[in-house]
């Protein structure tokens, strides 16, 4: 595990999709599936640091601010939204129900390792009209190549899949495995967007990244692997004791 950052970079294309929920949809969704890894303490110092130095140079980066850095706290891999009001037909209790019944194929696909989220790389989710200075969503995940993100990919999607043929998951777009960092939901009154191309060229960044950067190219960080104790049925703008999203359930992947 790590308490610092470093950052190369990548020449592999990271697939820009989301596991929102689908425009399309007139559902509202209010529970997700989440990994969580917030309560690492090693990883909620590491990503302090790593955030106060977004905020912290010089000259401010365009559009970075406090108010759309996700709380360390609340660190997560989200592996689909649902809707489990009554009017949908669909309760907490089923969603609990139909996770009990993953968890000895979860096991399986495990094979005695733990489940475990690398954060080996960094990037943003498409920006606006494809310009990286109109930028949403900073995150970091895995580097695909590892023992550890081929587990994660398994047992990711065979859960994302179960709750989508039972009708919980209604967007139908492949999972993109990451953590979100930055997002600009959060910013009051409205929504508006950060420079990623500004984190690319910034001194600390610079320190790492040596040549002209394509911001379609992850850079490579490295944050540490973090162990995921438990899979949980999440309430979404939840929080608990320690600013931590409420869980309503959960499937233990002690051995």
């Amino acid at each position: 595990m790590a308490t610092r950052y470093t950052a190369r970079t990548s020449a592999s294309t990271s697939r820009q999709v989301s596991s929102g929920t689908n425009r399309n949809s007139t559902s509202r969704p209010t529970h997700f599936i989440s990994l969580p890894i917030g309560h690492h303490v090693q990883l909620q110092e590491s990503l302090k640091s790593f955030t106060d130095d977004l905020l912290n140079c010089k000259p401010t980066l365009p559009g970075v601010d406090r108010s759309i850095v996700v709380a360390p706290r609340r660190l997560h891999m989200t592996l689909g939204v649902m809707n489990l009001e009554n009017s949908s037909g669909r309760t907490l209790a089923d969603a609990q129900a139909l996770l009990t019944t993953l968890r000895p194929r979860i096991m399986e696909l495990l094979d005695g390792h733990s489940l475990c989220i690398p954060l080996t790389e960094m990037n943003i989710m498409n920006p606006d009209r494809g310009n990286a200075d109109n930028a949403h969503v900073l995150w970091m995940g895995p580097s695909p190549d590892t023992k550890d993100t081929q587990r994660l990919k398994s047992v990711s999607e065979f859960v994302n899949k179960a709750f989508r043929d039972a009708g919980f998951i209604q967007d139908r777009r492949p999972l993109k495995l990451h953590c979100t960092i930055i997002n600009t939901s959060y910013r009051r009154p409205y929504r508006q967007p950060f420079s990623y191309n500004a984190i690319l060229t910034s001194s600390f960044i610079r320190q790492f990244v040596r040549t002209p950067h394509d911001f379609r190219d992850p850079v490579k960080v490295e944050l540490g692997t973090w162990s995921v104790d438990e899979i949980q049925i999440c309430k979404l703008g939840s929080y608990g004791p320690e600013g931590e999203y409420v869980s309503c359930g959960c499937c233990s992947l002690a051995s």
